[in-house]
């Protein structure tokens, strides 16, 4: 070892947590914390425990049952969610995310009337995965501003995605326009298929005939 100009040894400054990081000493990855990752698990069994109770035609399942479905105590469920009401809102949130995709395809028939017709398709395949989870939020809807608000934005939604379909001149006749949104609505959908027990083939043929009966009246527009 080499001596200092003073005639001392050199010492090795020890090693320090800093030295130690620019090293690459001591990097390792932290471990994930288990209690949170439980606590998402937990979170999501509840969330699909009402789900698959609706699904199955428990419209108003209550909190027991749905701490029996999944496999949790009753305190469990209000430890995640203060009450029903936000367990139905998170139900939303994720089903909304289910049907992104379906509105999100694209329409390629030649015609507009063609493409009303082609969004048919689209619709009932929306309608039918989400259906119980209409009918338990409308039931909901009166005790929660939340549920309430989103079938309304709902209703919206549809009405403007078959406004976005139609020739301008055809939009802005404010009785055709209704009559298009009642008979290609989510409502009109879970009659057909609910109380007048149609499956899905013959809920869209009824659907198809109704919206092409309207369609008739304005074929000078195409």
């Amino acid at each position: 070892m080499r001596s200092s100009p003073s005639g001392t040894r050199r010492r090795t400054p020890p090693a320090t947590a800093t030295s130690a990081r620019l090293s690459g000493a001591g990097n390792e990855q932290p471990k994930p914390d288990g209690r949170v990752h439980r606590r998402i698990v937990t979170r999501q069994k509840i969330v699909d425990a009402l789900t698959a109770l609706v699904v199955e035609g428990h419209i108003t399942p209550t909190a027991e049952q749905v701490a029996q479905r999944a496999d949790v105590g009753l305190r469990t469920v209000f430890r995640h969610f203060d009450d029903m009401d936000a367990l139905y809102r998170e139900i939303s949130i994720h089903v909304d995310a289910q049907i992104q995709p379906l509105l999100q395809a694209r329409l390629d028939a030649a015609t507009w009337q063609e493409r009303v017709l082609q969004s048919i398709e689209i619709r009932s395949a929306i309608y039918d995965r989400t259906a119980a989870i209409h009918l338990a939020a409308q039931v909901h809807r009166h005790e929660s501003a939340y549920l309430s608000q989103n079938l309304m934005g709902s209703a919206r939604l549809q009405r403007d995605l078959l406004r976005q379909l139609l020739p301008e001149t055809v939009a802005q006749d404010a009785l055709l326009l209704d009559a298009l949104d009642l008979v290609l609505s989510f409502e009109a959908w879970i009659r057909l298929r609910r109380e007048q027990g149609l499956d899905t083939r013959q809920a869209r043929e009824v659907m198809r005939l109704g919206v092409r009966a309207l369609l008739a009246t304005v074929q000078q527009a195409a």
